[in-house]
């Protein structure tokens, strides 16, 4: 049997202005999972992604984290086993060097100086930052910083690691690496990782699985292929599908007929599929 990490269920939460943030949301994620909260900005992610980690409490509803409430005597145990990247390093980076912010957390925790020191070189090993340790984490570029901030919560060893709009601001080549780099996190070990993004063309890179939201509410939740192909929900909660998805949709359109089904989302398998597409006709 799959086993459960995080179970949202009918969580309403509602900020002290009394705007609405969420309601109504349920959410299941399991063990070693890739999932998207997809959203345009204001559809309810980041507080979402708060919930999760017991810096909110829902105003109505439950939320269990690895079979725990998130309720005060658990709060300590859920963050240290949660690694939550924030959207702005800066909010995650306050030492003067970086190899101070990476010890922080664990001297905090009590472990001894020899493994924070291999703990913490292992982890910026792991993230391409090995030889930055005495670097201001204010002079590194944003994805440096990106990169940074996900060796600090690696270096508490979380079972789940979130990121909250982890392409924000970042050039297509700390793009590529930070796509690569999550992956290989996932293949390495069991971490269950879950992606808060409005960007569409990265979550089929670094995801399986997608829950949409708009104005506090899930619109649709599935596999990728399934979310990405309903066009009217992407349309509903202000997103467009991958651009690689929209081009086989008007392909298919102007031929009169369905080059492929369903839809590919990456270019790697639209290649795939033209290709096979050229031997058929080729017959």
């Amino acid at each position: 049997m799959t086993e459960l990490v995080i179970d949202v269920k009918d969580v309403r939460y509602l900020y002290p202005d009394g705007f609405m943030a969420l309601d109504g949301v349920n959410i299941r994620v399991s063990k070693r999972e890739r999932v998207a909260i997809l959203g345009s900005n204001g559809a309810g992610k980041s507080t979402l992604l708060m919930l999760v980690d017991g810096l909110f409490k829902p105003s109505k509803g439950s939320v269990k984290v690895l079979g725990m409430p998130t309720c005060d005597k658990n709060f300590h145990e859920i963050r240290s086993r949660i690694g939550f990247v924030f959207q702005d390093p800066d909010d995650q980076l306050f030492c003067s060097t970086l190899w101070d912010d990476m010890t922080f957390g664990l001297l905090n925790m009590g472990i001894c100086d020899d493994e924070v020191v291999r703990k913490a070189k292992d982890d910026l090993r792991i993230v391409g930052l090995e030889g930055y340790e005495e670097k201001s984490p204010h002079h590194l570029s944003v994805g440096e910083k990106k990169k940074a901030t996900i060796a600090i919560v690696l270096a508490m060893k979380p079972d789940v690691l979130i990121l909250d709009e982890p392409t924000a601001n970042l050039d297509p080549k700390s793009r590529v690496e930070l796509i690569r780099l999550i992956n290989n996190l996932h293949e390495r070990g069991e971490i269950t990782i879950i992606v808060a993004t409005h960007d569409v063309d990265f979550v089929p890179m670094v995801a399986d699985r997608a829950y949409v939201l708009n104005k506090g509410k899930v619109l649709a939740e599935g596999y990728l292929e399934d979310v990405f192909s309903n066009f009217k929900i992407m349309e509903e909660a202000g997103l467009e599908p991958p651009t690689i998805t929209r081009l086989f949709k008007l392909l298919n359109q102007s031929i009169g007929r369905e080059v492929t089904q369903p839809l590919p989302l990456t270019v790697e398998r639209a290649l795939y599929e033209i290709r096979q597409y050229l031997v058929l006709r080729s017959k």
